[in-house]
Protein backbone atom coordinates (compact mmCIF):
# COMPACT_ATOMS: atom_id res chain seq x y z
CA UNK A 1 0.00 0.00 0.00
CA UNK A 2 2.55 2.66 0.87
CA UNK A 3 4.56 1.99 -2.67
CA UNK A 4 1.46 2.40 -3.98
CA UNK A 5 0.82 6.02 -2.55
CA UNK A 6 4.29 6.95 -3.07
CA UNK A 7 4.33 5.99 -6.92
CA UNK A 8 0.79 8.29 -7.07
CA UNK A 9 2.28 11.84 -7.46
CA UNK A 10 -1.27 13.09 -6.67
CA UNK A 11 -1.73 11.06 -3.95
CA UNK A 12 1.63 11.50 -2.20
CA UNK A 13 1.26 15.51 -2.44
CA UNK A 14 -2.16 15.63 -1.48
CA UNK A 15 -1.58 13.09 1.98
CA UNK A 16 1.43 15.72 2.78
CA UNK A 17 -0.52 18.46 3.09
CA UNK A 18 -3.50 17.19 4.47
CA UNK A 19 -0.86 16.81 7.17
CA UNK A 20 0.50 20.09 7.08
CA UNK A 21 -3.53 21.22 6.71
CA UNK A 22 -4.95 19.47 9.67
CA UNK A 23 -1.72 19.97 12.27
CA UNK A 24 -2.01 24.17 11.42
CA UNK A 25 -5.81 23.65 12.21
CA UNK A 26 -5.17 21.10 15.49
CA UNK A 27 -1.86 22.91 16.89
CA UNK A 28 -3.15 26.56 15.54
CA UNK A 29 -2.39 27.97 19.87
CA UNK A 30 0.85 26.36 19.99
CA UNK A 31 2.01 28.17 16.40
CA UNK A 32 0.06 31.54 16.20
CA UNK A 33 2.80 34.06 18.76
CA UNK A 34 -0.13 36.18 19.13
CA UNK A 35 -3.45 36.04 20.04
CA UNK A 36 -5.64 36.34 16.96
CA UNK A 37 -8.10 38.97 18.56
CA UNK A 38 -5.65 41.01 20.22
CA UNK A 39 -4.76 44.53 18.64
CA UNK A 40 -1.49 46.35 19.09
CA UNK A 41 -1.79 50.17 19.55
CA UNK A 42 0.25 51.86 16.75
CA UNK A 43 0.74 48.82 14.56
CA UNK A 44 -1.88 49.37 12.24
CA UNK A 45 -1.62 47.96 9.09
CA UNK A 46 2.02 47.30 9.38
CA UNK A 47 3.57 45.45 6.83
CA UNK A 48 4.96 41.66 7.00
CA UNK A 49 8.43 42.04 9.19
CA UNK A 50 10.21 40.04 12.01
CA UNK A 51 7.82 41.08 14.53
CA UNK A 52 4.42 40.44 12.50
CA UNK A 53 5.07 37.20 9.67
CA UNK A 54 1.99 38.38 7.84
CA UNK A 55 1.31 42.17 8.77
CA UNK A 56 -1.36 43.48 10.43
CA UNK A 57 -4.77 44.42 9.98
CA UNK A 58 -6.45 48.09 10.42
CA UNK A 59 -6.76 47.30 14.36
CA UNK A 60 -3.28 46.46 14.87
CA UNK A 61 -4.25 42.27 14.83
CA UNK A 62 -1.60 39.77 13.85
CA UNK A 63 -2.91 38.28 10.46
CA UNK A 64 -0.37 35.46 10.79
CA UNK A 65 -2.18 34.02 13.56
CA UNK A 66 -5.77 35.10 12.37
CA UNK A 67 -4.78 33.09 9.17
CA UNK A 68 -3.92 30.38 11.29
CA UNK A 69 -6.51 30.16 13.61
CA UNK A 70 -8.81 30.28 9.98
CA UNK A 71 -7.30 26.98 9.44
CA UNK A 72 -9.40 25.64 12.32
CA UNK A 73 -12.37 27.45 11.46
CA UNK A 74 -12.30 25.53 7.96
CA UNK A 75 -11.42 22.86 9.16
CA UNK A 76 -14.30 22.55 11.74
CA UNK A 77 -16.76 23.35 8.91
CA UNK A 78 -15.41 20.82 6.38
CA UNK A 79 -15.52 17.87 8.63
CA UNK A 80 -18.35 18.78 10.54
CA UNK A 81 -20.49 19.56 6.69
CA UNK A 82 -19.16 15.97 5.44
CA UNK A 83 -20.03 13.96 8.46
CA UNK A 84 -23.90 15.38 8.33
CA UNK A 85 -23.80 15.08 4.76
CA UNK A 86 -22.75 11.52 5.32
CA UNK A 87 -25.41 10.60 8.42
CA UNK A 88 -27.76 11.46 5.68
CA UNK A 89 -26.95 10.49 2.84
CA UNK A 90 -25.87 7.57 3.16
CA UNK A 91 -29.30 5.08 4.93
CA UNK A 92 -31.29 7.89 2.37
CA UNK A 93 -28.83 6.11 -0.79
CA UNK A 94 -29.31 3.22 0.41
CA UNK A 95 -32.93 2.59 1.31
CA UNK A 96 -33.75 4.43 -2.06
CA UNK A 97 -31.96 2.41 -4.27
CA UNK A 98 -32.30 -0.84 -2.26
CA UNK A 99 -36.29 -0.81 -1.84
CA UNK A 100 -36.73 1.08 -4.92
CA UNK A 101 -40.93 1.59 -6.19
CA UNK A 102 -42.98 4.21 -4.19
CA UNK A 103 -40.03 5.00 -1.51
CA UNK A 104 -37.35 5.24 -4.09
CA UNK A 105 -39.61 8.14 -5.66
CA UNK A 106 -40.44 10.28 -2.60
CA UNK A 107 -36.99 10.44 -1.46
CA UNK A 108 -35.41 11.38 -4.80
CA UNK A 109 -38.30 14.02 -4.84
CA UNK A 110 -37.17 15.01 -1.59
CA UNK A 111 -33.49 15.17 -3.14
CA UNK A 112 -34.56 17.27 -6.06
CA UNK A 113 -35.90 19.89 -4.15
CA UNK A 114 -32.72 20.45 -1.99
CA UNK A 115 -30.77 20.39 -5.67
CA UNK A 116 -32.87 23.16 -6.68
CA UNK A 117 -31.92 25.70 -4.00
CA UNK A 118 -28.39 26.85 -4.56
CA UNK A 119 -26.24 26.55 -1.40
CA UNK A 120 -25.95 30.80 -2.05
CA UNK A 121 -29.76 30.91 -1.04
CA UNK A 122 -29.74 27.85 1.50
CA UNK A 123 -27.00 29.63 2.96
CA UNK A 124 -29.26 32.65 3.19
CA UNK A 125 -32.25 30.93 3.87
CA UNK A 126 -30.60 29.47 7.09
CA UNK A 127 -29.49 32.59 8.26
CA UNK A 128 -32.50 34.64 8.34
CA UNK A 129 -33.93 31.47 10.72
CA UNK A 130 -31.09 30.75 12.65
CA UNK A 131 -29.00 33.86 13.00
CA UNK A 132 -25.48 34.18 11.43
CA UNK A 133 -22.76 31.59 12.55
CA UNK A 134 -20.98 28.83 12.11
CA UNK A 135 -23.25 26.52 12.88
CA UNK A 136 -26.02 28.08 10.62
CA UNK A 137 -22.89 27.46 7.94
CA UNK A 138 -22.69 23.91 8.60
CA UNK A 139 -26.33 23.30 8.33
CA UNK A 140 -26.86 24.91 4.70
CA UNK A 141 -23.99 23.35 3.15
CA UNK A 142 -25.06 19.79 4.89
CA UNK A 143 -28.36 20.60 2.99
CA UNK A 144 -27.04 21.41 -0.17
CA UNK A 145 -24.34 19.12 -0.10
CA UNK A 146 -25.85 15.94 1.31
CA UNK A 147 -27.76 15.14 -1.71
CA UNK A 148 -24.52 14.40 -3.76
CA UNK A 149 -24.18 11.45 -1.41
CA UNK A 150 -27.58 10.18 -1.54
CA UNK A 151 -27.34 10.13 -5.51
CA UNK A 152 -23.85 8.38 -5.25
CA UNK A 153 -25.11 5.74 -3.02
CA UNK A 154 -28.63 5.12 -4.71
CA UNK A 155 -26.20 4.64 -7.95
CA UNK A 156 -24.36 2.20 -6.90
CA UNK A 157 -26.42 0.08 -5.35
CA UNK A 158 -28.65 -0.16 -8.21
CA UNK A 159 -25.70 -1.93 -10.02
CA UNK A 160 -24.63 -4.17 -6.73
CA UNK A 161 -28.38 -5.62 -5.95
CA UNK A 162 -28.06 -7.35 -9.37
CA UNK A 163 -24.74 -9.07 -8.70
CA UNK A 164 -24.69 -13.22 -8.18
CA UNK A 165 -23.64 -12.68 -4.19
CA UNK A 166 -26.84 -10.47 -3.66
CA UNK A 167 -29.13 -12.91 -4.88
CA UNK A 168 -26.82 -16.04 -3.14
CA UNK A 169 -27.34 -14.01 -0.07
CA UNK A 170 -31.40 -13.79 -0.05
CA UNK A 171 -31.24 -17.53 -0.95
CA UNK A 172 -29.61 -18.67 2.32
CA UNK A 173 -32.53 -16.41 3.93
CA UNK A 174 -29.93 -13.32 4.87
CA UNK A 175 -32.21 -10.34 5.93
CA UNK A 176 -32.48 -7.05 4.20
CA UNK A 177 -30.48 -5.18 6.72
CA UNK A 178 -27.45 -8.43 7.28
CA UNK A 179 -27.08 -7.57 3.15
CA UNK A 180 -27.61 -4.03 2.89
CA UNK A 181 -24.92 -3.36 5.82
CA UNK A 182 -22.80 -7.09 5.00
CA UNK A 183 -22.35 -6.79 0.75
CA UNK A 184 -23.73 -3.37 -0.27
CA UNK A 185 -22.46 -0.79 1.68
CA UNK A 186 -18.81 -2.52 1.91
CA UNK A 187 -19.02 -2.32 -1.86
CA UNK A 188 -19.80 1.53 -2.00
CA UNK A 189 -17.09 2.77 -0.12
CA UNK A 190 -14.62 3.51 -2.80
CA UNK A 191 -17.41 6.23 -4.62
CA UNK A 192 -17.80 7.50 -0.98
CA UNK A 193 -13.87 8.46 0.08
CA UNK A 194 -13.35 10.12 -3.24
CA UNK A 195 -16.94 12.01 -2.88
CA UNK A 196 -16.28 13.00 0.66
CA UNK A 197 -12.74 14.24 -0.19
CA UNK A 198 -14.79 16.63 -2.79
CA UNK A 199 -17.34 17.72 -0.31
CA UNK A 200 -14.41 18.51 2.08
CA UNK A 201 -13.21 20.62 -0.60
CA UNK A 202 -16.22 22.65 -1.35
CA UNK A 203 -17.14 23.22 2.36
CA UNK A 204 -13.74 25.28 2.83
CA UNK A 205 -15.01 27.35 -0.02
CA UNK A 206 -18.51 27.69 0.77
CA UNK A 207 -17.62 28.38 4.02
CA UNK A 208 -15.40 31.11 3.08
CA UNK A 209 -17.96 32.57 0.39
CA UNK A 210 -21.26 32.86 2.83
CA UNK A 211 -19.00 34.55 5.49
CA UNK A 212 -17.24 37.07 2.54
CA UNK A 213 -21.21 37.39 2.26
CA UNK A 214 -21.83 38.08 5.23
CA UNK A 215 -24.17 34.80 6.21
CA UNK A 216 -21.34 32.87 7.84
CA UNK A 217 -19.11 32.86 10.59
CA UNK A 218 -18.78 36.14 13.07
CA UNK A 219 -16.27 38.49 13.42
CA UNK A 220 -13.96 38.69 15.57
CA UNK A 221 -13.69 35.35 14.57
CA UNK A 222 -10.95 34.64 11.96
CA UNK A 223 -12.69 32.83 9.01
CA UNK A 224 -10.69 33.20 6.09
CA UNK A 225 -13.85 34.18 4.28
CA UNK A 226 -13.85 37.72 6.87
CA UNK A 227 -10.19 38.05 6.86
CA UNK A 228 -11.05 38.44 2.40
CA UNK A 229 -13.58 40.94 3.36
CA UNK A 230 -11.93 43.38 5.92
CA UNK A 231 -9.48 43.36 3.93
CA UNK A 232 -11.46 44.40 0.27
CA UNK A 233 -11.09 48.48 1.52
CA UNK A 234 -7.81 48.10 1.83
CA UNK A 235 -6.32 45.96 -1.04
CA UNK A 236 -4.58 48.71 -2.65
CA UNK A 237 -2.60 50.03 0.19
CA UNK A 238 -2.23 46.98 2.06
CA UNK A 239 -2.36 44.17 -0.60
CA UNK A 240 -0.84 41.07 1.52
CA UNK A 241 -3.89 41.41 3.59
CA UNK A 242 -6.07 39.68 0.88
CA UNK A 243 -2.46 37.62 -0.56
CA UNK A 244 -2.21 35.44 2.36
CA UNK A 245 -5.94 34.44 3.05
CA UNK A 246 -6.32 33.46 -0.25
CA UNK A 247 -2.84 31.79 -0.42
CA UNK A 248 -4.70 29.47 2.70
CA UNK A 249 -8.14 28.88 0.86
CA UNK A 250 -5.99 27.87 -2.32
CA UNK A 251 -4.12 25.40 -0.94
CA UNK A 252 -6.72 23.72 1.43
CA UNK A 253 -8.84 23.27 -1.51
CA UNK A 254 -5.74 21.79 -3.49
CA UNK A 255 -4.73 19.63 -0.69
CA UNK A 256 -8.83 17.40 -0.71
CA UNK A 257 -8.81 18.07 -4.65
CA UNK A 258 -5.31 16.04 -4.89
CA UNK A 259 -6.06 13.26 -1.89
CA UNK A 260 -9.46 12.91 -3.80
CA UNK A 261 -7.57 12.42 -7.67
CA UNK A 262 -5.12 10.16 -6.15
CA UNK A 263 -7.63 8.00 -4.36
CA UNK A 264 -10.08 7.98 -7.30
CA UNK A 265 -7.16 6.72 -9.50
CA UNK A 266 -6.15 4.20 -6.95
CA UNK A 267 -9.66 2.56 -6.18
CA UNK A 268 -10.67 2.57 -9.48
CA UNK A 269 -10.25 -0.49 -11.27
CA UNK A 270 -9.40 1.09 -14.14
CA UNK A 271 -6.45 2.51 -13.24
CA UNK A 272 -5.27 -0.74 -11.55
CA UNK A 273 -2.64 -1.16 -14.54
CA UNK A 274 -1.15 2.08 -13.70
CA UNK A 275 -0.25 1.51 -10.27
CA UNK A 276 -0.16 -2.39 -9.67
Amino acid sequence: MFKTVIKNKKLFIGLIMLIVFLGLGIFAPQITPYPYDKAYVGSSLKPPSNDFWFGTDRLGRDVFSRVIYGTRISLIAAVSITSVCLLLGIPLGLLSGYYGGVLDIVLMRMVDVFFAFPWVLMGLLVVVVRGQGLSSVIIALSLSYFPQIVRIVRSNVLTIKEQDFIAAARLTGENDFYIIFKYILPNCFASLIVQTTLIMSFSILGEAALSYLGYGTRPPMPSWGILLQQATNYIWVAGYLVIFPGIFIIFAVLTFNFTGDGLRDILDPRYKRIYG
